[in-house]
């Protein structure tokens, strides 16, 4: 199935650590797709024919006829499946190509966000050229507005609600600011559905904001001159997943409707029947994360022509870096790797889908130390590192 792609996550591999690193890509997509291929991959499946073996032998043969019709049925459905994703997948290509499309149509970049991001990185930005910055962006308005009236920031027991941008960011600091920003923007861009993917958008959000707190912690431990930047690079490093899950799915609407037509035309029923009852593949989409989805990042990053956050230069280290003999070329994409296996295999263990062996083997094979994960074990992945001002 789907030939064309350079790689696949179909079936287990002999590296406990790629398998876990593949898993955590289909729990992306789908917790029961994660873990039905978890059980390809210990055997598990095989329950299903041993069911089978102990029927009737009647019961048998009847099952055996309905399975063999149904079989062709699906081997059928899966040329065209085949047929129609291989033009998806070429398509896919050409428009990842073009840094137009993906800042347009699938990452559209707000008009100020490159200064907002070189602003909040400099020590003397004041808050009224911040401001000024952020003026006709509403996504930053409500998300700082909504920060502030919940806790941490705001006693619940009190009936205050600031309702002001200017004194919302005067109230929460800049510093804040440098980590709530980048949060406020990655939650602008994920998408609104993603059916029948129906988890992506929260569990995309909560690798992210898992990722970014990791990193920070690990560039602090480190000595690293600047942690909010590991931050923020930790914030955008799955944007090549969401704008590749937005193009495959409009990709895929626009394809199946192109087939369907031509197999009217070509007064084709069965073919145009099974065009129309096809959806989209979770194991198309995780080829294409697999694949594609770290250049994608760097891709989208590289057209923001940041000029003093250097985001796409480190998220193209840790694309480039294959393995761990190679090293990376920056600290921060080391701490990067380190807080994405750390973040993946948390998010796995908590749905029983990685085991601590497995874990063992992900977090060593990105130098990750023991007292460094101990450290991340008590750290919350669930909120920004913000210090509220006294």
């Amino acid at each position: 199935m789907f030939h064309f792609f350079a790689g696949t996550t179909e079936g287990g591999s002999n590296d406990p650590a790629l398998r876990l690193e593949k898993r955590f890509i289909n729990y992306l997509i789908s917790f029961p797709f994660a873990r039905k291929t978890r059980s390809k991959e210990d055997g598990t499946d095989n329950e299903v024919h041993e069911q089978r073996r102990k029927l009737l032998e009647v019961e048998r043969l009847n099952y055996e006829e309905r399975d063999r019709k149904a079989q062709a049925r699906q081997r059928y459905a899966d040329r065209i499946s085949d047929e129609l994703h291989e033009e998806i997948y070429h398509r896919a290509l050409k428009a990842i190509e073009d840094g137009d499309y993906i800042s347009e149509r699938l990452i559209p970049l707000p008009e100020k966000l490159p200064e907002l991001l070189d602003t909040l990185s400099m020590k003397a930005a004041s808050m009224r050229r911040i401001e000024s910055v952020v003026q006709g962006m509403d996504w930053f308005h409500t998300g700082l507005i909504r920060t502030v009236n919940q806790p941490p920031f705001i006693d619940r027991n009190k009936q205050v609600k600031i309702d002001n941008l200017r004194v919302a960011m005067s109230f929460v600091g800049t510093e804040n600011l440098r980590l709530l920003a980048p949060a406020y923007i990655m939650q602008n861009w994920l998408p609104p559905a993603t059916q029948p993917f129906t988890l992506f958008r929260r569990k995309i959000w909560e690798h992210s904001l898992g990722t970014a707190i990791a990193a920070h912690n690990i560039a602090v431990e480190r000595n690293l001159r600047d942690p909010v930047l590991a931050y923020t690079i930790g914030m955008f490093h799955e944007l090549g997943k969401i704008a590749l899950t937005k193009l495959y799915l409009r990709l895929f609407d626009e394809v199946q409707r192109e087939f369907a037509m031509q197999s009217v035309n070509d007064k084709s029923p069965e073919r145009h029947n099974t065009i129309v009852t096809l959806t989209p593949d979770e194991r198309f989409l995780r080829d294409l994360m697999l694949e594609k989805d770290k250049d994608v990042s760097y891709l989208v990053a590289e057209g923001w022509g940041l000029k003093r956050v250097p985001v796409s230069e480190h998220l193209l280290a840790f694309t480039q870096s294959k393995t761990k003999e190679q090293g990376y070329e920056s600290e921060y994409a080391e701490a990067l790797a380190q807080a994405n296996a750390y973040c993946e295999f948390r998010m796995l263990r908590e749905v029983d889908l990685a085991s601590l062996e497995e874990g063992k083997h992900l977090l060593n094979k990105h130098s990750i130390k023991s007292e460094t994960v101990a450290r991340l074990h008590n750290v919350s992945l669930k909120r920004p590192p913000i210090v509220v001002p006294e």
